[in-house]
């Protein structure tokens, strides 16, 4: 999976499919880029402490790498109404984000 700069937030956020949780929005659309790539939004306002957005982020491009093989845009953005961010709140993410990815492979 690519984390890229190069995706289209808008486009995919307009135009593709929406997945929630009570964590996360994930946006996703098929591309024809034959490659995966991952846009992630974590605002500093729902986590202050660098450490732990990069974490995040960290998780959230490891528990995604069922899709690296596949043409898809995927755009990963927290909901911004967290109060205090904790480990546990990893492990909620990650396995949404483990179910949301079976989903999107059934989609496509």
């Amino acid at each position: 999976m690519l984390t890229s700069s190069n995706i289209n937030f808008d486009k995919v956020i307009r135009d593709g499919k929406r997945l929630s949780s009570e964590l996360y929005t994930l946006y996703y659309l098929i591309n024809n880029q034959n490659k995966c790539r991952l846009g992630i939004s974590l605002p500093k306002s729902g986590i202050p402490k660098a450490h732990e957005r990069n974490r995040l982020k960290r998780l959230v491009r490891n528990t995604m790498g069922e899709l690296k093989n596949e043409s898809i845009d995927v755009v990963f953005l927290l909901k911004k109404n967290l109060g205090q961010y904790s480990i546990n709140d990893d492990i909620i993410v990650r396995d949404h984000l483990l179910k949301d990815t079976k989903t999107i492979l059934l989609d496509i």
